[in-house]
């Protein structure tokens, strides 16, 4: 029933939102009509921006789960990332993550308790990464365009206090009288299993910042495609925003939120909706051809297809 309830409440904040985006389309005609693309073929090295991104993705998946001892193939990494990435889009509250969960179970044994735990680790990082160039982003905005925006800075100053007291003050816990109970204690046990691998640490946030350089560049292109001039620091905190927005997962894939927190975003540092939004849109775009494209395909290769080695020994 919860399930039920979550899903229409999800695809009716979807509806709602593409409801407003189409009114502000149809009151705004003018102003879009003045931004188009300035060359269609930008599209693949876009492509090819977003599937390297998700080699940073397979490399912190990697990374996060070097402490437990499970080791992925290279390309089952890559893969996998693509998968979650696909049914995150399809299905409500990151459902993709649930799929990872299910794939890390089955194929490799990989406990519940232990993968929230990594999930757990992976927001934890990323958040803290992301707040603090957000912050970095925030100063040299304020410095150069003489833009201050208190709500931001209080949204990533509460974010980067909170994750750095995590990361370096987090307790274990002995286990308690109730079975429930003891599911958010292991969760937090082994969060610390993470916490105090240095090296993994070390890894997950160098291959963090690299990811984060790409989608950087990434956003330049994407606005320069409509002919759109935008500083570094600009796509830095459009980065940092996009990130951190994670937060906030209520429609299938972010669809529409994420949008609607990219063109406030720009917004607050000078860039109009009309500028915005037809590149969030046409971002958006992108990851659906990646993603509709090869999420089916890998997801059959990791779950259904079964090597010609494996089925001889099945029949023996």
């Amino acid at each position: 029933m919860n399930s039920s309830i979550k899903k229409i409440a999800s695809y009716s904040i979807l509806v709602l939102i593409l409801i407003l985006f189409v009114n502000y389309l149809y009151h705004h005609t003018t102003e879009f009509k003045e931004t188009s693309l300035t060359n269609p073929l930008w599209i693949i090295p876009l492509i090819i921006i977003f599937l390297l991104n998700y080699i940073f993705v397979g490399i912190q998946t990697k990374a996060i789960l070097e402490p437990f001892g499970i080791k992925l193939k290279t390309m089952e990494l890559y893969m996998l990332s693509i998968v979650t990435g696909f049914y995150n889009i399809i299905t409500p509250a990151r459902g993709g993550t649930g799929i990872k969960a299910v794939y890390l179970k089955k194929k490799h044994n990989f406990a519940y308790t232990k993968f929230l735990a990594t999930l757990t680790g992976t927001y934890i990082l990323i958040f803290f990464i992301s707040s603090l160039f957000g912050l970095i982003s925030l100063l040299f905005i304020y410095k150069f365009y003489n833009v201050f925006n208190s709500t931001i800075l209080l949204l990533f100053l509460g974010i980067f206090i909170s994750s750095t007291l995590i990361i370096l003050f987090s307790p274990n816990f002995k286990e308690a009288r109730y079975g429930w109970l003891n599911h958010f204690i292991k969760v937090a046990n082994n969060w610390n299993i993470i916490r105090r691998n240095k090296g993994v640490l070390f890894t997950y946030a160098v291959v963090t910042i690299l990811s984060l350089l790409i989608s950087i560049t990434n956003t330049i292109i994407s606005y320069y495609i409509f002919g759109i001039h935008i500083s570094f620091i600009q796509a830095l905190f459009l980065t940092c925003i996009g990130s951190i927005s994670v937060l906030i997962q209520i429609t299938p894939g972010n669809l529409g939120v994420g949008e609607a927190i990219a063109v406030f975003s720009a917004l607050i540092i000078g860039i109009t909706p009309a500028q915005s939004l037809p590149v969030a849109i046409f971002g958006r775009i992108v990851q659906m051809i990646v993603l509709f494209t090869l999420g089916p395909i890998f997801s059959y290769i990791l779950f259904k297809h079964k090597p010609k080695k494996e089925e001889d020994e099945k029949h023996t």
